[in-house]
């Protein structure tokens, strides 16, 4: 059976591909407006509302394409620090954000999908869904970078586990009010 990692790479390269293929095709045509490379890294934090303990301080980067009325569009990866103990998450997913118009506005939609491989007491690991889904309010931009806000909801996936001296953990699935600041080049 192979890794998640093995299918992460492979979603990852097949991303960077499908990327790289829309810019190429962007430049060939005479749009006034071009797609172009994109990277940003965010920084927040993100409260447990589903009394696991978890609640976490985040960092994050990603790197894709935009273009129009796509905001965004790639793969990110995640770090997550739980504040309270010693695990640890890292979610990599899809990331889309848009304001679906043409015309810059103050608010977009900001969704993510994939997975999280998640570190947890017992030196367990195992990995899961990853979502998440916000608001975003565009701040400072100029020619060259974007800043913004969101707030949303973030699911994480957690299974049951029996540790080393054949003890049950059981684990529910988190769920988390996050906050982030972030900006895009």
């Amino acid at each position: 059976m192979k890794s998640p990692i093995s299918h992460i790479a492979r979603a990852l390269a097949l991303i960077v591909a499908l990327c790289v293929a829309c810019n190429a095709s962007s430049a060939e045509t005479s749009n006034k407006t071009k797609g172009s490379f994109a990277w940003g890294a965010e920084a927040g934090g993100s409260i447990d509302m589903s009394a696991n303990d978890m609640s976490t301080i985040d960092f994050t980067a990603y790197f894709g394409y935009k273009r129009n009325w796509i905001k965004f569009i790639g793969v990110g990866a995640e770090i997550d620090i739980m504040l309270n103990n010693s695990c640890r998450s890292f979610p990599v997913y899809l990331s889309f954000k848009s304001n679906f118009r043409n015309k810059p506005s103050l608010l977009f939609m900001d969704l993510r999908g994939g997975i999280s491989v998640n570190y947890l007491p017992s030196d367990y690991s195992q990995s899961g869904a990853y979502a998440y889904g916000g608001l975003g309010i565009n701040l400072a931009s100029g020619k060259n970078f974007a800043s913004h806000i969101s707030i949303g909801y973030t699911f994480k996936q957690y299974r049951d586990f029996d540790t080393r001296e054949g003890k049950n953990i059981k684990m529910n699935d988190v769920h988390l009010a996050t906050v982030r600041l972030g900006i895009t080049f």
